[in-house]
């Protein structure tokens, strides 16, 4: 059940963010940056619960999961950051896209 609400997070985090860094008006990139944190920050207790369930088995992949999720959230702040003073950085989306794209690989193996 975990594996499911982990991929379903990683989707709607993956949607959030691309809507959110191609958006025009720095009100709507603002909005989307919050929705893309809610979800982040749901994401990491999912992997926090996992890591608790799993502490003597896979504990050592779950510290690397959540260092992964971490360098995930300063790509996505980093890119949300730069969008809103600037025009935002495509090599920087681009980084942040795959990532979130490898994390869903990841999941579906990792839980």
């Amino acid at each position: 059940m975990l594996k499911i609400i982990v991929a379903i997070l990683i989707v709607i985090l993956l949607i959030t963010t691309t809507i959110g860094l191609h958006a025009k008006i720095e009100r709507k990139v603002t909005n989307w940056l919050e929705l893309s944190r809610l979800f982040y920050f749901l994401l990491l207790t999912a992997s926090i619960v996992h890591a608790f369930l799993h502490f003597k088995t896979q504990f050592f992949s779950d510290i690397l999961w959540i260092i992964f999720l971490i360098i995930i959230y300063m790509l996505m702040e980093t890119a949300f950051r730069l969008k809103r003073e600037t025009f935002g950085n495509p090599h920087l989306t681009t980084l942040l896209f795959i990532f979130l794209v490898l994390a869903l690989g990841i999941s579906c193996w990792w839980i």
